[in-house]
C-alpha cells in the first residue's frame, strides 16, 4: 500500500514547502493539497511546490465543477502538470461548504463532474470545445496551447451515484472517509457497476482512500478536537448516505442520544450546531470514519484496508495534542509505512 500526506491549508507557505521536502525525503508517495474555501489556496501552493520536489506525486483534493469552471480548472492542471511531469494528479468531486457563496451549490453533481472531465480532457487533447452541459456550459474555446503532460483525473465522493459515474469514467477513485472495509466495500459495489459498464476492472483504475489519522502513544489518550471536526464535517457533507449506513459502520452501536441529534436537527453549519454534533457522534461511528490508535493500530487497520483492495491511503494528519504536522510524518514514516 502507498502512503500519501495531504495539507489542510493551515500552515503557512514557507512551512508547507518545508514539508513538502519532508513528505519526499521521507519517502511518501505524494503530497496533496485540499481545496478548502476560505483556506490557502491550494493550486496555487501545488505550483510553488512543484519547485522544491522532484519524485512525489502531487494533486489537489478536491475541485467541484461549480466554484471552479472546468475550463479553468483545465487550464490551471494543466500548467501545473507541465511543471512536474508524470507527477500530477487531479481529484474531482461535488464539493461542500458552499453557504457562504449565496447562489453556488452543487445541483445535480453527476451531471455536473461528468460534464466537467468531458471538458477538461477535450481542452488537454488541443480541441476547440463547445458544451451545453445541464451544469457546465462552454462555447467555442480551446487552449493557447495542447498540453504535452495530461494528470489523471481521479473522482472522490461517498456516494452511489458518483461512485458508480467514477467506476465508469475515472482514472482513479478516492473513497472519502470510510476507514473501515465495510465502509470500502459499500464504496467498491457501487464503483463495480461503473467499471462494468465500461468494460474495466480494479486493474485498470486505482482504488485509494482518503482518511483521518492521528497517532496515540496509547489508545486510552483523548481523541484530539481536530479529529472530531473533521469526522463531523465530513458526516454532515454526506449525510444521507452516512445515516442510512449508521448501524453498519458503528456496528450498531449508536446511542440514543445521537439518534435524537439526527432526528431533530437539520443540516446547519453554524458553529453552534458544529459543536454539539462534535459532542454526541459516537466513538464507534468516529472509528468508522477515521483512524485514531496508536502505530501499530493503525498499521492493523490500513492493512485491513489493504486486504480489500485500497492501494494508496490518502492521509489527512491530525497531530495528538502538542506536536506538530512534521513530528506526525516523521512518526508515520518510522512506525507505520516500514509494515506496509
Amino acid at each position: 500500500m502507498k502512503l500519501s500526506i495531504a495539507s489542510l491549508g493551515s500552515e503557512p507557505g514557507s512551512r508547507y514547502l518545508e514539508i513538502a521536502q519532508q513528505v519526499e525525503k521521507l519517502g511518501f508517495h505524494g503530497y496533496f493539497h485540499n481545496d478548502k474555501k476560505w483556506a490557502r489556496d491550494g493550486l496555487v501552493r501545488l505550483g510553488a511546490a512543484t519547485q522544491v520536489t522532484k519524485s512525489i506525486t502531487l494533486g489537489n483534493s478536491v475541485i467541484d465543477p461549480y466554484t471552479r469552471h472546468p475550463a479553468l480548472a483545465a487550464q490551471a492542471v494543466a500548467t501545473l502538470a507541465e511543471l512536474a511531469p508524470n507527477r500530477f494528479r487531479v481529484m474531482m468531486g461535488s464539493g461542500s461548504h458552499f453557504e457562504t457563496l449565496p447562489g453556488y451549490g452543487n445541483p445535480k453533481p453527476v451531471s455536473g463532474i461528468r460534464e466537467a472531465v468531458t471538458l477538461m480532457r477535450g481542452l488537454w487533447r488541443g480541441e476547440k470545445v463547445t458544451l451545453d452541459g445541464e451544469i457546465v456550459k462552454f462555447k467555442d474555446g480551446a487552449l493557447d496551447w495542447k498540453p504535452d503532460e495530461v494528470p489523471p483525473i481521479y473522482i472522490a465522493t461517498r456516494g452511489p451515484a458518483i461512485l458508480k459515474l467514477a467506476g465508469t469514467i475515472a482514472d482513479g477513485i478516492l473513497v472519502g472517509s470510510f476507514a473501515t472495509p465495510p465502509g470500502i466495500e459499500y464504496a467498491k459495489k457501487y464503483a463495480e457497476e461503473g467499471l462494468d459498464a465500461s468494460g474495466r476492472t480494479w486493474a485498470d483504475v486505482p482504488l485509494c482512500a482518503w482518511i483521518y489519522v492521528s497517532v496515540l502513544d496509547s489508545e486510552d489518550d483523548p481523541v484530539p478536537e481536530a479529529v472530531k471536526r473533521g469526522v463531523s464535517f465530513a458526516f454532515w457533507s454526506s449525510r444521507p448516505v452516512l445515516t442510512e449506513m449508521l448501524d453498519e459502520l458503528a456496528g450498531g452501536d449508536v446511542p440514543d442520544e445521537f439518534r435524537n441529534f439526527l432526528r431533530d436537527t437539520p443540516t446547519d453549519w453554524s458553529p453552534a450546531v458544529m459543536a454539539e454534533l462534535r459532542r454526541v457522534i459516537p466513538r464507534s461511528l468516529l472509528n468508522s470514519l477515521a483512524m485514531v490508535g496508536t502505530a501499530p493500530q493503525i498499521v492493523e487497520r490500513l492493512k485491513a484496508l489493504r486486504a480489500v483492495g485500497v492501494s494508496e491511503a490518502v492521509i489527512w494528519p491530525f497531530p495528538k495534542d502538542g506536536t506538530t504536522t512534521e513530528d506526525f510524518v516523521s512518526r508515520l514514516a518510522r512506525d507505520v509505512m516500514p509494515h506496509l
